[in-house]
């Protein structure tokens, strides 16, 4: 990036250079850098569908490489969604639980996207999950799975150059190792999904009855 900064003392003080260098540093950047990039500033954080106070809180640990998950977010979630989500009965979170280097990728890119179209984006993956996630040592996993998140980055407008950004983006990785860690450290979390009702901890897929039966339990 071009620095430009030059302290000139015939013409101007020290404190009005300054000011202008920082400005046309500012104004470089945003050039540079498209909005898209700045979106995951609103997605660090574990996003959330339902009510704030709603009776029951249901945390998912969640790993977007998983195939129980993408069980989960295509069969029993909608159901969830329309029976006590849309109600205001379960405010419902998910948080990232990346099993390897891969499924980091897919979930800072996840985060990249506006705030707005972080579940469509997340239904998408799960829903074409065979499709990105790239399984064969010969298919060159890391290279191809992430040249096809690229095209999926794409249909929410985010740039090569944004995309490229995203998955280099320390913040992003921080925050969601960090979401790991407070998983194992705070809950136990071993495997995906992990649901965390209420505070009790449920491990591996479960049935919409089998939320039905727990859900019951706690607004009862």
């Amino acid at each position: 990036m071009l620095y430009i900064y030059k302290k000139n003392k015939q013409n101007m003080g020290f404190k009005t250079n300054f000011l202008f260098s920082t400005s046309f540093i500012v104004f470089l950047f945003t050039l540079m850098f498209p909005i898209n990039v700045l979106f995951a500033n609103s997605t660090l954080k574990g996003m959330q569908l339902g009510d704030s106070d709603a009776p029951v809180k249901i945390i998912e640990y969640r790993s977007l490489r998983c195939g129980h998950c993408a069980d989960f977010s295509n069969d029993t979630f909608p159901k969830l969604k329309e029976k006590y989500i849309d109600n205001g009965i379960v405010n419902f979170e998910v948080r990232p639980f990346p099993l390897d280097s891969l499924d980091l990728i897919a979930f800072k890119v996840l985060h990249c996207v506006n705030e707005s179209d972080f579940f469509t984006m997340d239904k998408i993956l799960f829903k074409d999950q065979k499709k990105w996630n790239v399984m064969s040592q010969s298919d060159r996993i890391i290279e191809n799975s992430t040249a096809a998140l690229m095209n999926y980055a794409a249909l929410f407008g985010i740039s090569e150059e944004a995309f490229n950004a995203c998955i280099e983006d320390d913040a992003i990785t921080d925050f969601i190792l960090n979401e790991r860690i407070e998983g194992v450290e705070k809950y136990d979390v071993s495997s995906t999904p992990t649901f965390i009702i209420n505070g009790e901890i449920y491990a591996g897929n479960m049935s919409i009855n089998e939320f039905d039966e727990i859900i019951e339990k706690e607004i009862n």
